[in-house]
């Protein structure tokens, strides 16, 4: 099997090339160059819109999910009306602050014990629970 050059090996072997620009040759052997930077430009930082998508992958990328969001739509409304599958109810529980609120935490009586008290027996109980 014919093996092929890597680029180093090449180099090596043959040299390299010369490179050429608008039929004239470019020398790279130096690397002086009369670019100038400005300090301030070079240290503003470039805020960005997350909604606007700079490139084309991101672009693909939105298009691909707004597809894909709007197939689900679509699917869920034929599953109602033509399958006649009904839809899961959704249950909100409610954010971490509701559930802070509505069950207090009691760390002045953590380390104390529990007693338990128990249930009455059934001939002591004088009220009538509802659906008995």
């Amino acid at each position: 099997m014919h093996k092929n050059a890597t680029v180093a090996e090449w180099y090596k072997n043959h040299g390299k090339h010369e490179i050429y620009a608008k039929g004239k040759a470019v020398n790279l052997q130096s690397f002086e160059h009369s670019l100038v930077i400005d300090a301030n430009d070079a240290a503003r930082v470039r805020h960005l819109e997350h909604d606007v998508p700079l490139t084309a992958a991101e672009e693909d990328r939105t298009r691909r999910k707004k597809a894909y969001e709007e197939q689900a739509k679509v699917r869920a409304i034929y599953e109602e009306l033509v399958l006649k599958k009904p839809q899961p109810t959704v249950v909100q529980i409610g954010s971490l602050t509701d559930i802070k609120q509505a069950t207090p935490a009691n760390f002045a009586n953590a380390n104390k014990t529990v007693n338990i008290t128990p249930a009455p027996a059934p001939s002591e109980q004088t009220e009538a629970v509802a659906g008995d």
